[in-house]
């Protein structure tokens, strides 16, 4: 099959939603498929088609992304991708590019996959309420749109079927749990001595016990909740920092944060890396910090948890983060701002040799080759919708 995939993103920018497209691209061409992905750079001037990705030139937007595609109706790259004759359109964001999506899958007469990795009403944090209210009302819009134009409906996580209830509509949306390239992300290619080298580079003590977040730096991700924890449950003398790489909307906003609150000097913010520095950066961390509310399974918790790193995750009412993660196996599931402090104090005390023990038995709990298994799934959904089937 070919299979066409828009994403407004795609590497290096770091997010769920560029590891997923990599991940699941990587899935398919093992089966043998073929995919060409649709997205959009701020680096393009014009439009190009280079290893079967087409660039569109992007403008800078007050997205979570901070930029979109300039001409999502673009005649000519409509013509070109129609003349490529996809099997299959998979929309994976409701920004411009998966506008120009629904507009290919139209005019080429195939079937509409749209995967929701996000949702719209926490996109935004204006201080101005009415601009706040407007953004929101045109996201919501834009996230109905690819819900009613969709053949299929997917998600890395059955939260999802909330957000679609409140866009007021029925869809049903079939879970395809993410993959992790575990091939990529690995700590074994790393030993002590480069571990140490590579905290010296990111500004981390040696001996520190070292909590990460990656990922986009926008609302959902509620990581005022973690620099909170920090500021009110650990000190200095505890031995413990706090690393957040990525860019976003919050990024100022949260460095703030941290001057106000007077722990700039234990949190550290690096932007965003190619993917293929991650592995690295997550090898010379101890934990993998996640402490949003409603979000979806996260790319990033398989990618830390395949270089060896226990994730914590806030506890919530549906109980998805027990399915996320198993509680004092591979993870940590948390309630509260002390709990999520006790966690990170009691793993300072840790030796080395039970941390690392600890690594190997969260590595052990990520499944090898899984980005075929996700790939094999798409490919179930893909079969029962194609018309040429």
């Amino acid at each position: 099959m070919r299979i066409m995939i828009f994403t407004e993103v795609t590497a290096p920018y770091v997010c769920g939603v560029s590891s997923y497209v990599d991940v699941l691209r990587k899935g398919l061409e093992k089966l043998s498929h073929e995919v060409v992905i649709v997205t959009s750079s701020l680096k393009a001037e014009k439009p190009y088609y280079k290893d079967y990705i087409i660039r569109c030139p992007a403008k800078e937007a007050n997205n979570k992304y901070g930029y979109e595609c300039k001409n999502f109706s673009d005649e000519n790259v409509i013509q070109f991708i129609c003349a490529l004759k996809p099997d299959i359109v998979h929309i994976h964001t409701d920004t411009k590019i998966g506008y120009m999506g629904l507009e290919v899958a139209d005019r080429a007469r195939v079937p509409v996959v749209f995967t929701i990795h996000d949702y719209f009403h926490d996109r935004f944090a204006a201080d101005n309420r009415i601009v706040w209210k407007i953004k929101t009302f045109f996201e919501k819009r834009h996230f109905v749109d690819m819900l009613d134009n969709a053949d299929v409906v997917t998600s890395s996580c059955s939260r999802a079927e909330m957000f679609v209830r409140r866009a007021k509509r029925k869809n049903e949306v079939k879970v395809v749990p993410c993959a992790t390239d575990t091939e990529l992300f690995t700590y074994r290619k790393y030993s002590q001595r480069n571990i140490g080298e590579i905290r010296d580079k990111l500004g981390l003590n040696r001996n520190s016990v070292a909590a990460v977040f990656a990922g986009s730096l926008s609302v959902e991700k509620n990581l005022e909740f973690a620099l909170s924890a920090f500021s009110k449950y650990i000190k200095k003398t505890d031995n413990v920092q706090f690393l957040i790489v990525g860019d976003g909307t919050e990024t100022e906003y949260l460095k703030g944060i941290c001057r106000k609150l007077k722990i700039d000097d234990m949190v550290i913010f690096k932007s965003s890396v190619p993917n293929e520095e991650m592995p690295a950066i997550y090898s010379a961390c101890d934990m993998y910090v996640c402490s949003y509310d409603d979000g979806l399974m996260s790319m990033s918790f398989g990618e830390a948890m395949a270089c060896g790193l226990p994730v914590m995750v806030k506890e919530d009412n549906e109980n998805i983060a027990y399915s996320m993660v198993e509680d004092g196996v591979n993870g940590f599931v948390y309630k509260n701002e002390e709990e999520f402090a006790d966690y990170l104090k009691t793993f300072s005390k840790l030796s080395m040799k039970e941390k690392w023990h600890i690594r190997k038995t969260v590595r052990n709990t990520v499944p090898k080759d899984s980005c075929v298994s996700m790939a094999e799934e798409y490919i179930k959904i893909y079969k029962s919708i194609s018309r040429n089937e």
